[in-house]
């Protein structure tokens, strides 16, 4: 891990290269930026932070000219602009990269870098001339693309490369990048923090959207901090602590004026378990063999036992065969060999409905592709599924005020920042999102869960309210396997932890025998001092 705290080691400019200036934007009732006022100097890491829906991604995305602001100028290097589109911020320098990746599945890694932007040569694109530049700037960031595969066989972390290197490509000085460590394991997310400060030597601006503070402090040079549509505060990193942060994001008050008993820590993020051991097996997996799933690898005789009213996390790299895992229990993947038995009985040939039937449960990695519709209202996705139930249907009609007053209901259990139920799911904001994808999972009778990436995007608070409330659900006989690349996510949560590698489970332990340091060896394949 090269990365150090490094506030003020970076020689900065001085010189804004990024005045936003009472900057206000409101959606319907919601306002979503109240007069933020924000100065990026040129050559630094500025993190934002704050809560879900305090409005870090609706500023930056109209820097980017995605949204135009109410009211409030922008200047960049001292010239006002007024972006109306994307391409118009890409023209003038300005690159984001989104917390939903933009990426085409069926084009290369090198094909999505240039899209939009090829190099021609007597009317063909020029793709030697393409791969050389690209190539260049690869190398120069130590980025190790493979720039001739579909992007749809990539990890999560070359997609992330190829977002990157499509914004520098086109020769972009100033990059927002919105959450961009969400699904990266943890030897990932030291090698993109190398990156950043890379970039940053090189002169180019960032602007860090996260909630990983540990991230923020490793790597930013100064932190703004957002509190419902407001900046209460821009501090140098070196002169604020974590703690400090997590109270203004909270409370919108720094630690010296929050009471000790009501303060907001990091620690808090760790729920206590309170269950009580049950002898009874839920789900049983025995010498599961599965071929691969999407652009995962499959499972080799894997096995796994959990117990009702256990938590048990799984972590791994990305590509190692946890998402093959959760499709297999789901239904998703097809199986060669071994067996699922579910609450003593055999479930591998099952249905997903079948599955789903009998109170399991999963929620995906990526929900906006999997288990959401985008542009559809919330009280339609909370319809999904269950537009047949008696509950939301009379006489072949369907009741819209039940399924309105429901899917209220729903929102309000998971705390979700919404206008009206009738609004689209991508008006809302990522974190806000991802509250409303575990909010469809958890309704209802459920018996299992499987929760992958669960934490994604979410806040410091809300983390918190979701350990609760699977923690209620688990005293309540509920199981679940959590499956996260998020260590301390899973230490915080659960009451087992192992690591998934290469399609085998390399280890599981106790949460009171576990530590990060022996999961990080179990992630890079080292058992008992012997390296697979």
């Amino acid at each position: 891990m090269k990365f150090t705290s490094n506030a003020m080691q970076n020689e900065l400019t001085g010189k804004p290269v990024v005045e936003m200036r009472n900057i206000s934007k409101r959606f319907g009732s919601l306002r979503a930026n109240r007069e933020v006022s924000l100065a990026v100097a040129g050559g630094e890491i500025h993190a934002l932070v704050g809560e879900n829906g305090a409005g870090k991604s609706t500023l930056m995305k109209i820097l980017y000219g995605h949204f135009p602001p109410d009211s409030g100028t922008i200047r960049l290097n001292g010239e006002p602009v007024r972006f109306r589109h994307p391409r118009e911020a890409l023209k003038a320098g300005i690159g984001m990269v989104h917390q939903q990746l933009l990426i085409f599945p069926q084009l290369t890694a090198l094909e999505n870098v240039i899209v939009g932007n090829e190099p021609v040569h007597r009317g063909f694109i020029d793709r030697r001339r393409a791969l050389e530049k690209v190539a260049e700037i690869a190398a120069r960031f130590g980025f190790n693309l493979p720039m001739n595969t579909n992007a749809w066989q990539l990890s999560f972390a070359f997609r992330q490369q190829i977002e990157l290197l499509r914004a520098l490509y086109r020769g972009s000085k100033v990059l927002i990048l919105d959450e961009p460590t969400s699904l990266l394991a943890p030897f990932e997310v030291d090698r993109f923090l190398d990156l950043l400060i890379a970039l940053r030597r090189t002169g180019h601006t960032i602007v860090l959207i996260s909630h990983r503070l540990r991230e923020v402090f490793a790597a930013a040079d100064r932190v703004s901090v957002l509190r419902r549509g407001k900046l209460i505060r821009t501090e140098s990193i070196a002169a604020i602590s974590r703690e400090e942060v997590a109270d203004l994001i909270v409370h919108g008050e720094s630690r010296s004026t929050v009471e000790p008993q009501s303060r907001f820590v990091v620690a808090e993020v760790s729920v206590p378990s309170v269950r009580t051991e049950s002898p009874k097996d839920l789900l049983v997996l025995d010498n599961l063999t599965a071929d691969p799933s999407g652009n995962d690898i499959g499972l080799e005789s894997f096995s796994l036992r959990i117990a009702a009213g256990e938590i048990v996390g799984l972590g791994g790299v990305v590509g190692n065969g946890l998402s093959t895992l959760a499709r297999a229990i789901f239904g998703m993947a097809a199986i060669r060999g071994g067996t699922v038995h579910f609450d003593g009985r055999d479930f591998t040939a099952l249905s997903i409905r079948d599955r789903m039937d009998a109170g399991i449960r999963r929620l995906p990695s990526n929900p906006m592709e999997e288990a959401l519709l985008p542009e559809c209202s919330l009280v339609d996705n909370f319809l999904l599924g269950s537009q047949r139930s008696p509950a939301f249907q009379r006489c072949g009609l369907l009741r819209k005020e039940a399924a309105a007053v429901y899917a209220a209901r729903q929102l309000e259990i998971q705390k979700v920042r919404y206008e009206k139920v009738s609004r689209p799911v991508s008006s809302l904001s990522g974190g806000n999102q991802q509250k409303v994808a575990l909010a469809r999972v958890l309704a209802g009778p459920v018996r299992f869960v499987v929760l992958e990436q669960p934490g994604r995007g979410l806040d410091l608070k809300a983390r918190v309210e979701l350990g609760r409330r699977v923690r209620a659900l688990n005293r309540e006989g509920v199981g679940f396997l959590v499956i996260s690349h998020d260590s301390e996510e899973l230490l915080a949560l659960c009451d087992r932890v192992g690591i998934v590698y290469r399609g085998r489970l390399a280890g599981i332990t106790t949460i009171g025998e576990a530590s990060p340091e022996l999961l990080a060896r179990w992630m890079l394949g080292v058992k008992n001092g012997e390296h697979d």
